[in-house]
């Protein structure tokens, strides 16, 4: 497996990022959004959307003073409905 690939899953590993882009699939969202959205401060933040952008996940762009996040390819939501499925037959077949 290629190192891309496992930085792929990485970011996909963690809630807050995966909450971020369950955001983001809905549109293009500034950073200041999510604020309000959850209790995390703004280094946590932008450490997660940095992982996010790094492994081209998630576009950055500037609007004026504002920054805007927008999911670069969006077979990555495929890959988590595909990972939520998994699971939830997992746990149906463990009951």
């Amino acid at each position: 497996m290629n190192k891309r690939t496992v930085m792929l899953f990485k970011a996909l590993g963690c809630s807050w990022r995966l909450k971020i882009l369950e955001h983001l699939s809905k549109g293009t969202m500034c950073i200041c959004e999510f604020d309000d959205l959850y209790s995390i401060d703004k280094t946590t933040l932008s450490r997660h959307v940095k992982a996010l952008v790094d492994t081209g996940l998630v576009k950055e762009n500037r609007n004026g003073t504002r920054k805007e996040l927008s999911i670069a390819d969006r077979r990555v939501l495929e890959i988590i409905e595909l990972a939520k499925s998994i699971t939830d037959v997992s746990s149906q077949e463990s009951e």
